[in-house]
């Protein structure tokens, strides 16, 4: 494939706006479940290929002289294309479209759940009880509370202290200079300790117009080794001690602690608030809810007291099929509006939209009867709305309607360059067509190095 100034644009646009947000992404059901849909064998590979070959022996010659705007369009369409199809994926149990079970959560402000059928262990109940006895929780140091505005005490020079972790030993150094306000310091110590990343978090909190620097902990549970997740000491520092006593950084140490939780009675224990139930019942509790607005000191205290005063059990399980199947719909539905409204919207030029509103317009025409059967309905602007309905017994129509629209995203997938404007030079010849894998777009092989 030869190297041109558009395919540098193109693959300049792609990486900077589409490679690093795949590969920050950190959601663990994204990356676990979808991952089968963006990586591929050698047998998909040649599957495609042989597509790409196929298209092009019958494709006529094409002159396009494609714009910045027109460059990124097709790129976002393409990857609008293939989030679309990802999101199907989630909602499929294999190539049965549609059939993920999906689990509840009757107090969700205590727990929430996500099914990971392909996690299970053994046979998995259909619904269990859940009853929380303590929250997973860092380990917390706050120090004293002092007067923000008063001048330190401390004479000035250079400081430091150690901040001794269950695998590391880190100083941090310092300068205290003449005229420093406690609250200058505990800021400065804040910012020292968050840009170290050493494990620990700190931030200045206030309370009754004084202010304090809370040191906590980024790991949650008891530690695995020793006493506690951190030790704050200038007993043997580099440079000037003190200030561990001036500002009493281990006078108040909250420990952390282990979520506590029984399942059907049967009592057991997670290093944080995220565990598996059964392997295939992914649980998140939700201390959070309880204490908005308060230093990390007062919301382990707040939580404690919230689960003693309100309702700590929770029962979670499998919807039935009929309503596993229509939160189904609901949420492809949704997810395909969001395709929608990402590649058609008002500030995108109708020039460049036009071709593909046209054709989908069309494709939700044809299937429009079958939409109906399970309450959807195509809006004017190729949008769908959805009435929820837990009463659907025959899913055969919206299986056929997603093996049909999966086929218009591969199709879209492999060549957005068709939703581009583009002039016909010359036809190919019908009695020697000479395939050449990418001539379809100067897009398609290039971009899918990426899920290779």
């Amino acid at each position: 494939m030869s190297v041109s100034i558009n395919t540098l644009q193109a693959l300049d646009q792609y990486m900077t706006t589409y490679h690093s947000r795949n590969n920050n992404n950190s959601n663990r059901k994204y990356n676990k479940r979808s991952s089968r849909f963006v990586m591929h064998d050698s047998s998909e590979l040649q599957n495609l290929y042989s597509t790409i070959q196929w298209k092009n022996r019958f494709a006529p010659l094409y002159l396009t002289e494609p714009s910045v705007r027109s460059i990124a369009y097709a790129i976002h369409l393409k990857e609008s294309a293939n989030d679309l199809k990802q999101t199907i994926g989630l909602l499929s149990d294999d190539d049965d479209l549609f059939s993920m079970k999906s689990a509840y959560s009757d107090n969700e402000s205590l727990a929430s759940v996500e099914y990971e059928p392909d996690d299970a262990e053994g046979d998995v109940p259909s619904d269990f009880i859940l009853e929380v006895e303590n929250f997973a929780s860092p380990q917390v140091n706050t120090s004293k509370y002092i007067k923000a505005n008063q001048p330190v005490t401390l004479k000035p020079d250079s400081y430091s202290f150690d901040i001794l972790t269950n695998r590391l030993h880190y100083e941090l150094q310092f300068n205290v200079h003449e005229g420093e306000t406690n609250n200058d310091l505990q800021n400065k110590l804040a910012r020292l300790i968050n840009n170290s990343d050493i494990g620990v978090s700190a931030r200045v909190v206030e309370a009754r117009g004084l202010t304090a620097l809370e040191v906590t902990s980024d790991a949650y549970g008891l530690p695995v080794q020793g006493e506690r997740h951190f030790t704050i000491t200038d007993d043997n520092t580099s440079y000037q001690s003190g200030v561990v006593d001036y500002l009493g950084l281990n006078k108040n140490i909250k420990e952390a602690t282990n979520a506590v939780y029984s399942i059907n009675g049967n009592e057991e224990s997670s290093y944080s608030n995220s565990f598996s139930v059964h392997g295939a019942y992914h649980v998140t509790l939700h201390p959070e809810n309880s204490d908005t607005g308060m230093t990390m000191s007062d919301q382990l205290t707040a939580r404690a007291a919230a689960l003693d005063s309100q309702n700590t059990s929770a029962r979670i399980g499998l919807y039935p099929d009929a309503e596993s199947l229509s939160n189904n719909i609901e949420t492809f539905v949704e997810g395909y509006n969001n395709f929608m409204n990402g590649v058609i919207n008002d500030e995108t030029d109708e020039p460049l939209t036009r071709l593909l509103s046209k054709d989908l317009h069309k494709f939700l025409d044809l299937h429009s009867y079958s939409l109906e059967k399970y309450g959807i309905s195509v809006n004017e602007d190729a949008t769908l709305d959805y009435q929820k309905s837990e009463e659907i017994t025959d899913a055969a129509g919206i299986k056929g309607f997603g093996s049909q629209i999966l086929r218009k995203l591969n199709s879209i997938s492999l060549d957005p360059m068709e939703y581009i404007d583009r002039r016909i030079c010359a036809y190919s010849n019908p009695n020697a067509s000479y395939p050449n894998p990418y001539m379809t777009s100067i897009y398609t092989g290039m971009l899918y190095n990426n899920y290779m």
